[in-house]
């Protein structure tokens, strides 16, 4: 169930009154209930589409990365099977991808009785000049910049954090999330992984997690599937579905509430057997095209792709 966007500054991450005695148990039962049933079709499902694919081997150390198949949100959410199935491996860090989790470590600071900060500007200061809150590779990163690359950083962290606090709001009950770490599960017999990173959590698994993530973007279907794909996630490694997932979009002042139920998880779990399958036989995965072939990776060895490109209408006759 999807519930409609929430105005600026409204809680959305914030817990509702939890249920007490013989209702808590009960609701307990049945997200534990949900996690197992997701668990056992997906295994089931992974089964069906690799066969004898993708096994770990008896003493062997399994290395997902190079051997296996890992599979994100960002994956998933890739249109275009063939690029889904071939994925770039060209990540570079960039004001774009350094802000979310310079971002997270400032929030996680105001308000921490070990820091003094209680701006967002000041907070992400502190950050990018202790850097021990950041993952390794993203501190050495960071150390490389000279002033004003810094201080592209310090600005773009700035402003995405600013920009969810005001959205999201203060509370006491919200733990905003390490940035230099996510959840993973591996499925059980084969060299598959499931990762997935969430922004901030409230409530526990005996009271039902409710998760934000921020999703700025245009909307619609992919909100459910990420939200979906987050619950399936947090519900395999937990062995309890959280009971709601929130997305947060500041640009556009939204904050929409997913319910986490069975219907969502097996959505997730749909698209995860079919990510993997194109994953695991990449020749099988049929191409999408769209404007996302002009910047694509494959786009040399795609006919359908060097088809479909698509270039700007001209304003006006040639000069």
């Amino acid at each position: 169930m999807v519930t409609g966007p929430s105005a600026p500054g409204a809680a959305g991450a914030t817990p509702d009154a939890a249920g007490g005695g013989s209702a808590g148990a009960a609701d307990r039962d049945e997200r534990r209930r949900l996690a197992a049933t997701v668990r056992d079709r997906l295994v089931a499902s992974l089964a069906v589409v690799l066969d004898d694919r993708l096994l770990l081997e008896r003493g062997v150390r399994p290395n997902y990365y190079d051997d296996g198949v890992v599979v994100s949100a960002f994956g998933l959410l890739e249109r275009c099977p063939r690029r889904a199935a071939r994925p770039a491996q060209d990540f570079v860090e960039s004001v774009a991808t350094a802000r979310r989790r310079v971002g997270l470590a400032a929030l996680r600071r105001i308000g921490d009785d070990a820091s003094p900060a209680t701006r967002v500007a000041s907070a992400v200061d502190e950050v990018l000049a202790d850097r021990s809150d950041l993952g390794l590779n993203l501190a050495e990163w960071i150390d490389q910049l000279d002033r004003a690359g810094r201080a592209a950083v310090a600005a773009g962290s700035t402003t995405w954090a600013g920009s969810v606090l005001r959205l999201v709001g203060r509370h006491p009950s919200i733990r905003w999330a390490d940035p230099s770490s996510g959840s993973s599960w591996n499925v059980p017999a084969r060299l598959v992984r499931v990762t997935a990173s969430h922004d901030a959590l409230t409530g526990s698994v005996r009271t039902g997690e409710r998760l934000l993530v921020v999703a700025d973007g245009a909307g619609g279907a992919g909100d459910r599937l990420r939200a979906g794909y987050l619950a399936l996630v947090r519900s395999l490694g937990l062995q309890h579905a959280p009971r709601r997932i929130t997305l947060a979009a500041p640009s556009r002042g939204e904050l929409v509430r997913v319910e986490v139920d069975d219907a969502l998880l097996t959505l997730a779990v749909d698209r995860v057997v079919e990510h993997v399958a194109y994953r695991a036989d990449p020749d099988a995965a049929p191409p999408m095209p769209g404007r996302w072939c002009n910047h694509c990776h494959l786009l040399e060895v795609c006919d359908a792709g060097r088809a479909s490109r698509w270039t700007r209408p001209s304003s006006g006759p040639d000069r």
